[in-house]
């Protein structure tokens, strides 16, 4: 008699154990986020908030007026509810920084050549007129045709009139005659861009190793527009 209520009971309980189960997996559903443990075979639902992130402006006159520039790519932060009904941080914000320029418009059409540094009226070291940001200077024969910008990353050297472009201009170059735009950097000048300026007209030079290697021919429908003034 002892042994059949005894199995009763336990009959009961199991029951009872099972409806609480269910009525707990059925809350647990209710929740919006699902996070894994280690082992991937338990799981548990919790509540989430999202921090949505700020857009930061900054306003630089080394930028042509009114072009845009990212710096920093914003990125929501998230946070959770613990048991005691706290929100705890599971992800930090980052805002979003936008550079916007307030420079001058630069954007032009003019002439684009081709030299290099054993060209007739260069003395053959192949130094440029600029130092660069750090000080030192920059020899297109012991340095090559591209310089390595902390922004724009490598970029052609170039030479323009200063009195336009200072030292450290970085420039979108295109024309039909290109097969993609290219970017370059002013770094060095010269008395046809001088005289040309003189005239009104826009004329930057690409620098090449050497006159040999100029695969380019001159372009009189060339577009510059300005990506950065100056360093």
């Amino acid at each position: 008699m002892n042994t059949i209520i005894y199995n009763l009971i336990k009959n009961f309980l199991s029951v009872i154990v099972i409806c609480l189960t269910s009525i707990t997996s059925f809350n647990l559903n209710q929740e919006n986020i699902q996070i894994y443990n280690q082992d991937n075979i338990k799981s548990t639902n919790i509540s989430n908030k999202i921090i949505k992130y700020d857009v930061i402006k900054k306003y630089n006159f080394k930028l042509p007026y009114g072009e845009e520039k990212i710096i920093t790519e914003g990125q929501n932060g998230i946070q959770v509810l613990d048991s005691n009904n706290n929100y705890i941080t599971l992800q930090e914000k980052i805002d979003k920084v936008v550079e916007i320029g307030l420079g001058k418009n630069g954007s032009y059409n003019g002439i684009l050549t081709s030299y290099g540094p054993d060209c007739a009226s260069c003395d053959g070291r192949g130094y440029v007129s600029c130092p660069k940001k750090d000080g030192t200077w920059f020899s297109i024969i012991n340095d090559g045709i591209y310089y390595n910008d902390s922004e724009y990353g490598d970029v052609r050297v170039v030479a323009a009139d200063q009195r336009e472009f200072p030292c450290g201009t970085v420039l979108e170059i295109s024309n039909s005659y290109l097969n993609e735009p290219i970017y370059g950097i002013v770094l060095d000048t010269g008395y046809s861009m001088k005289k040309a300026y003189n005239n009104g007209i826009i004329h930057i030079d690409l620098a090449f190793k050497s006159e040999k290697e100029i695969n380019i021919n001159t372009n009189n429908d060339t577009n510059f527009n300005v990506k950065r003034w100056g360093w």
